[in-house]
């Protein structure tokens, strides 16, 4: 079976961000677990992600980490939701998790934990929008410019992005049913994170990822 990897942003209250996702090394790009057809075969040895971001208290924790990465910008229009209760059990405890998330997933700067495989890097970006949060990956590799990338986009939205991307950015669109995926090649973080608060389900839509089939 594929070796399994997971980022776990929290203590509780966790919630998987996106389906599972292989990283294609040859294309550079990200492989979704519910485009392969069938179930990961006994001799699989790639690598199988899955990305859990805690989902209670979401302020608190943000501005309790910002404590820790002082270079993480949030909007004020965020700091004013606190309710100025950070110091609670949960939030120590998710501090305590992220700290231990940091042994293996070494943090980069600017809100991005990063972990080397070959002569790859996935890249762990924490995209702050109104109002919510949340973890997406990027993919680079030694040799190449820029990052790999995946948007979920809401299928009212698809033409819209379509009609924003710079040239050379979209690569392929895979169709997940209820939104589509856009994989793309981008030339910095920062421009993905432009992308993904604008045009992210998660923030287009203000909903989480449901989960409808059995995930391995």
């Amino acid at each position: 079976m594929p070796e399994r990897v997971d980022f776990r942003f929290g203590y509780s209250s966790l919630s998987l961000e996106v389906p599972p996702f292989f990283i294609d090394f040859e294309k550079r790009s990200f492989k979704s677990i519910l485009v392969r057809k069938g179930a990961p075969s006994p001799d699989d040895q790639r690598v199988l992600f899955y990305i859990y971001v805690t989902r209670s208290r979401q302020v608190e924790k943000l501005l309790a980490l910002k404590s820790v990465h002082p270079d993480i910008f949030i909007p004020k229009e965020i700091e004013a939701r606190s309710s100025g209760t950070g110091a609670s059990l949960e939030v120590a405890r998710f501090l305590d998790s992220v700290l231990r998330l940091e042994e293996t997933w070494p943090y980069g700067g600017n809100g991005v934990w990063c972990r080397r495989f070959g002569s790859f890097t996935l890249h762990m970006v924490l995209i702050i929008g109104e109002g919510r949060w949340t973890i997406r990956p990027a993919v680079s590799k030694e040799g190449l410019e820029g990052f790999g990338v995946e948007i979920p986009v809401d299928l009212k939205l698809v033409e819209d992005l379509k009609g924003k991307l710079r040239e050379d950015e979209l690569e392929e669109i895979h169709d997940h049913i209820t939104n589509q995926h856009f994989h793309l090649k981008v030339e910095s973080l920062q421009r993905y994170i432009e992308l993904a608060k604008k045009w992210d389900y998660y923030f287009s839509t203000a909903e989480t990822w449901k989960q409808t089939v059995q995930i391995p």
